[in-house]
């Protein structure tokens, strides 16, 4: 079982995340991950480093810990310019980058609106549909024009929410076919649907007990049965939190199940003292 740091950059300064980025490499990680917003959470006055700009500078700054975003909006951004951004960035880094990409939520704007701040993608003029399903379909149409771009020469696509002709994405990715895709999501079954199809990884976007990692697996089975496709070709990972001691337990439980990625989360301010107890054990 492979260990990755998913750090939340909220109210933090360039210097502070690359600090603990370096730690992280330092201590053996083997992802570091950042979150993919516009405003910072709770208060959206604070500072909040933008994603795929800070994965770009820590690529230079680092030399062996994989990068990614737990995960990127789908919404937030144009999929075509997503791939081109995707391919330049695994060139930067020599194929470190690992692709995490979901729908987009909403529960951490809702938190912001309860403290009288606009909905980010509102403040942003970024096209959100309120209704999960919709972004779900722009998922599922942008990771196709993605892995496309990635792998033929040009690309050519017309489907109900993205449309591309005649694109062309050189350099290709470092890494071939392409990057490993993680997807975000909780388990719902349109997910799922999206999940099985196009994912190398699917990321169950919370922290969970034992027993909803095992409830996960079987959705992840019934949705691959239904295309045929081996669930075992689809990775898995879960984020996992508490104290030391209680990380170590969890880890010891999920790595018996088979988990393939444990995604920690350190209390806020506390990253390299956590850093350090691992880079010990």
């Amino acid at each position: 079982m492979k260990l990755g740091l998913h750090l939340l950059q909220d109210g933090m300064s360039y210097t502070e995340i690359g600090n603990i980025a370096l730690e992280a490499e330092k201590a053996g990680l083997d992802s570091f991950w950042l979150l993919d917003h516009l405003h910072a959470s709770p208060r959206a006055d604070e500072p909040f480093l933008e994603c795929w700009t800070l994965l770009s500078a820590l690529a230079a700054k680092t030399k062996r810990i994989r990068l990614g975003a737990l995960v990127l909006n789908v919404n937030n951004r144009n999929p075509a310019l997503v791939a081109k951004m995707a391919a330049t960035l695994d060139q930067i880094s020599n194929g470190r980058l690992e692709f995490g990409i979901g729908a987009g939520g909403t529960n951490r704007a809702e938190r912001q609106k309860d403290l009288g701040f606009e909905y980010e993608f509102v403040a942003y003029d970024v096209s959100f549909p309120m209704k999960p399903s919709t972004r779900i379909e722009k998922l599922d149409e942008g990771l196709e024009i993605m892995k496309r771009m990635w792998t033929q020469d040009t690309v050519t696509f017309k489907g109900k929410r993205y449309s591309v002709k005649d694109a062309i994405c050189l350099p290709k990715p470092v890494q071939k076919p392409y990057m490993p895709l993680w997807i975000g999501g909780i388990g719902g079954p349109r997910i799922m649907k999206v999940i099985a199809k196009h994912a190398d990884g699917w990321n169950i976007m919370r922290t969970a007990t034992l027993e909803d990692y095992k409830l996960s697996m079987k959705k992840l089975r019934r949705a691959c049965a239904r295309i045929g496709r081996d669930p075992d070709e689809i990775k898995s990972s879960i984020g996992v939190n508490g104290s030391p001691e209680e990380i170590e337990r969890k880890l010891q439980g999920f790595e018996n199940e088979g988990l393939d990625l444990a995604i920690l989360r350190f209390p806020k301010s506390q990253e390299i003292q956590y850093l350090n107890y691992f880079r010990t054990r």
